[in-house]
């Protein structure tokens, strides 16, 4: 079902509606050195359905309506390209007209945005760009500070030629979009910074850019700074997902986050083991590419 133009995203908290995934297949346990393709350990292949499982129906409880992710396999290459796909966040950025294609910053991921753009295509979904040539984005560097606003973090994974060409083609829907250097902590933006309604941003205490503080303030977002312990760090507490204003899903086995979280009136609307997601290097949060939220 195609979804009408000017009709996907333009923030990070609004109510989501549909999110696009991607379940690991057997190759995932056939990873002999996992620091080759990026993850911190091996994952164990039943374990990881088992969190799929969950996750889809978590989305499903919440009315949040999950697209899988099919990719193209050819069986008689490597399936390299398949084992960082269920960080499917980093590989497009979806704006009210349709998508943005990001280009990877290693050659590991290199391939993976094809799939996600034939995905994108097959389901009715436009694709309005993608950045080339010497340009690298991951998508999870950019993210909706207001819906005339987006902002991209700047630095290993996403660099100032790949931010140029996103900034023209998000000025071509009146979107303004600036850069701020990205944290050397997390892999992407998205994991120091997180937009849980009009007003509200946590940020990673251990991201020290006064730069996105001023940015953050001048547009009349409080900033709450989340505690850098062993639940963020090992357990990715902060790789949240926003499901509605203030409302968010977040890792399971994280109590003092979440008591932060919630003496701070942030609901969660659920929590989910994901030990095999923080495996592979990500969370919820790289896991869950979105397609679209409600716009008013």
């Amino acid at each position: 079902m195609r979804i009408p133009a000017s009709n996907f995203q333009d923030s990070e908290y609004k109510r989501l509606r549909r999110v696009l995934i991607y379940e690991p297949g057997p190759e995932i346990a056939r990873i002999a050195d996992p620091e080759r393709v990026l993850h911190l350990r091996r994952i164990d292949y039943p374990g990881i359905r088992e969190e799929y499982r969950k996750i889809r129906e978590c989305f499903r409880r919440l009315s949040i309506k999950a697209s899988m992710l099919k990719p193209r396999v050819n069986k008689s290459r490597a399936a390299q390209h398949l084992f960082n796909l269920m960080y499917t966040r980093d590989l497009f950025f979806m704006s009210p007209k349709g998508a943005i294609i990001a280009k990877m910053a290693g050659s590991v991921r290199r391939k993976e945005p094809g799939q996600v753009k034939r995905s994108l295509k097959g389901s009715g979904i436009p694709v309005i760009g993608a950045v080339k040539g010497q340009g690298t984005f991951e998508a999870a560097d950019a993210l909706w500070l207001n819906n005339k606003l987006v902002i991209v973090g700047v630095g290993r994974r996403t660099n100032a030629a790949g931010f140029k060409q996103v900034k023209k083609t998000l000025a071509g829907q009146g979107i303004r979009c600036v850069s701020v250097p990205a944290p050397e902590n997390t892999l992407h933006l998205l994991g120091s910074l997180q937009l849980i309604d009009s007003d509200l941003a946590l940020v990673r205490a251990d991201y020290p850019s006064r730069g996105l503080f001023d940015l953050l303030r001048n547009n009349k977002i409080k900033i709450i700074k989340v505690p850098v312990n062993a639940e963020v760090k090992e357990k990715q507490a902060m790789n949240i997902v926003c499901v509605a204003p203030r409302q968010i899903i977040m890792p399971a086995d994280c109590p003092r986050t979440r008591e932060f979280y919630r003496k701070r009136k942030i609901k969660i609307a659920a929590e989910l083991k994901l030990s095999e997601l923080a495996n592979g290097a990500g969370g919820l949060a790289c896991a869950t590419a979105v397609i679209s939220r409600d716009i008013n």
